[in-house]
């Protein structure tokens, strides 16, 4: 039987507030005689937030939360002022991070304070979400940074540890992707494995949850490629876990038609077939701003004890950005020859 822990009750963004309020406070120097290895464990939190060496000297912490909107506040030895956007599972949403800034600047601006912003995220987010973050002026921090720090030592501490147990169990949920069954199963791994893609494939990506009328999907979708005459053609994977998984060649920034969608799997089909790689229509076409074009036949393959073969799936992506690339540069040739 699980141990019973407060975190996977408390899983609101306040409760994680509090857990890294509390952390930094026992970072103050004063704290060391309650407890020597929670004291060194936060000043080791702190280095991470300032991005500092582990001689850096800390002495004196303030933290508290919810000042001016701003999740969490620190003052480091009356020379920092942190500033943390705190995040579990939601993203920043209506221009809070470049306000909090602003209010952070004005109240500092007369003072000797260095000014430090973090996005702590200890849930999973696209690269590309996270790109835009760091284009605002906040660094980011995420799950593994945080347990790289709670993991450096022994702690004797209830909270402290019913925290680091609760961020170990997600960390093993998103990279448990690796067998099938949790990919269409979990939705920390389905979002582990486009995770892993990030990492993977060399050009812009961007993943998220999609909503629609039949419950919504993990979506992940890349490599845009425009033709003169029809719009443009991407690829898409919609993982709606129960339901399946699907790898899918999507159209956009057209004029919808199903007739439109019928000539052009007639067109892609040969330039797919030369590739290796076997396309079919969907079970109905729904002609809208965004539409399916084709579904990838056996795009996920599982060996015998059920360990996805990211590899082979990895080489049925380059032969669709091929087969997208070879119809595409085909079609904008004859449009400049007409």
């Amino acid at each position: 039987m699980i141990k019973p822990n407060i975190f996977r009750l408390a899983t609101k963004e306040l409760s994680q507030d509090g857990f890294f309020t509390w952390l930094l406070q026992w970072a103050d120097n004063d704290h060391s005689q309650h407890d020597q290895h929670l004291n060194e464990t936060a000043k080791d939190f702190v280095r991470l937030l300032l991005k500092q060496t582990p001689d850096f000297q800390i002495n004196k912490v303030k933290a508290g939360r919810q000042w001016n909107n701003i999740d969490i506040w620190a003052e480091i030895n009356d020379e920092y002022f942190i500033g943390i956007e705190d995040k579990t599972n939601t993203g920043e949403h209506s221009e809070q991070l470049e306000r909090y800034k602003q209010i952070a600047t004005d109240h500092y601006k007369d003072k000797n304070y260095k000014l430090v912003f973090v996005y702590l995220k200890t849930g999973n987010e696209s690269s590309a979400t996270l790109k835009k973050v760091l284009e605002k002026g906040y660094s980011t921090i995420d799950r593994r940074d945080v347990l790289s720090v709670l993991n450096q030592r022994e702690v004797n501490n209830e909270i402290f540890n019913d925290f680091k147990e609760y961020l170990t169990a997600i960390e093993n949920q998103t990279t448990s992707f690796t067998k099938f069954e949790n990919i269409i199963s979990d939705w920390k791994a389905g979002e582990g494995f486009f995770i892993k893609l990030q990492e993977l494939i060399q050009e812009w990506t961007d993943w998220r949850y999609v909503p629609n009328q039949t419950g919504g999907f993990l979506g992940f979708w890349y490599h845009w490629q425009g033709t003169n005459d029809i719009g443009e053609i991407y690829i898409q994977i919609e993982n709606a876990f129960e339901y399946g998984i699907k790898l899918v060649i999507k159209i956009a920034d057209w004029e919808p038609s199903t007739e439109t969608l019928y000539e052009l799997l007639d067109e892609i089909k040969p330039y797919a077939e030369k590739n290796g790689i076997s396309i079919v229509k969907p079970d109905k076409y729904r002609a809208g701003a965004t539409s399916t074009l084709a579904i990838i036949e056996n795009a996920f393959s599982v060996d015998n004890e059920g360990n996805f073969e990211i590899d082979k799936f990895l080489m049925t992506l380059k032969a669709l950005e091929k087969t997208i690339d070879e119809y595409c540069e085909e079609q904008n040739t004859a449009g400049n020859t007409q």
